[in-house]
């Protein structure tokens, strides 16, 4: 479980400096856009644990919802939490 851990967050650490050294300071509409991205995808995980939790019926959202929970737990949520922390101190220090 700790070497989970452990690749989740060097996944983090890897999006966020990727996504601080992709940053061009042209770049900041289109850097606000990517943040709101994974934003919304983190909600959407959230949003789809609550709906999993709530219900045991088998239709097509409750599929696709459980398949959007194990992608973006086994990384999408890190890479996610990166991008939006790269991005963001890149908009906070680069000029």
């Amino acid at each position: 479980m700790r070497f989970l851990i452990f690749v989740w967050i060097a996944l983090a650490v890897a999006a966020a400096a990727s996504a601080w050294f992709a940053m061009q300071p042209s770049w900041r509409g289109t850097a606000k856009f990517w943040i709101t991205v994974c934003a919304v995808l983190l909600a959407a995980f959230a949003v789809s644990f609550v709906m999993l939790g709530a219900s045991a019926d088998k239709s097509l959202l409750s599929m696709a919802l459980y398949f959007l929970n194990w992608g973006m737990a086994a990384g999408g949520a890190a890479i996610c939490v990166g991008v939006i922390a790269g991005l963001s101190a890149a908009l906070a220090f680069k000029r």
